[in-house]
């Protein structure tokens, strides 16, 4: 079981995000603002946002982080290839690519390490997440798209985008580990209290994707004090 013993500890395994449709620059730079404050380990911002995000950053220790392929996932390998591209050519530290679910569903497992395989080739040194939509799958096709990703260069398997609004499930965290116990993994989608983020990382969880960092890390403290 992992222990976190201050707010800076577990501000350090969130990934802070907005990936709001609706966003505007003042929604980025309080988002920045948010993660220097509380020493969050990154913030995630969408394509059109990494160079503004970039620049407001430039005096900050926070990772940048952007998707693609995001959020349905179903873009050819070729085209995931290319935002992979223009977001590292853009300033990028780490990439979440949602995998083809379509193609996993349809048993086109080619398809699907081929795609981790070029984006990954891309990436380099760079920190790739794949994002697997657990939530979309049965525990079969967990297992096996864990398999892929494990296999494939990548450096964390992701639970979710995020858009269903559901929490990751304990049994989906587990499958993962038990076929990929070598992968890390990123906890997304729907966690927006301390309860749900430390049951996460007490599994084992490296990372915490939300929306609501900043809400979290006031209530560990209010619980902290409390102690």
């Amino acid at each position: 079981m992992i222990k976190i013993n201050n707010a800076e500890e577990l501000a350090n395994k969130i990934d802070h995000t907005n990936l709001n449709n609706l966003s505007k620059k003042e929604d980025i730079d309080y988002l920045v603002k948010k993660a220097n404050e509380y020493k969050f380990y990154s913030v995630v911002v969408s394509p059109y946002y990494v160079k503004y995000t970039k620049e407001i950053l430039k005096d900050s220790p926070t990772k940048l982080v952007t998707v693609a392929g995001f959020p349905l996932g179903f873009t050819t390998p070729k085209a995931k290839k290319k935002e992979a591209k223009i977001a590292i050519k853009d300033g990028i530290d780490e990439l979440d690519m949602v995998v083809n679910i379509q193609a996993l569903k349809a048993r086109d497992y080619y398809t699907v390490a081929e795609e981790i395989e070029k984006v990954k080739n891309v990436c380099g040194e760079k920190v790739l997440k794949v994002i697997i939509e657990a939530e979309l799958l049965n525990n079969e096709e967990i297992v096996k798209v864990s398999e892929i990703i494990a296999n494939s260069g990548a450096d964390y398997i992701k639970t979710s985008t995020g858009m269903s609004g559901l929490s990751p499930k304990i049994s989906d965290i587990i499958s993962i580990q038990k076929t990929a116990p070598q992968m890390k993994i990123k906890a997304s989608g729907g966690i927006k209290d301390i309860k749900t983020a430390m049951r996460l990382i007490s599994l084992g969880v490296d990372r915490i994707g939300t929306s609501s960092g900043d809400l979290i890390v006031e209530e560990y403290k209010r619980i902290s004090e409390k102690h």
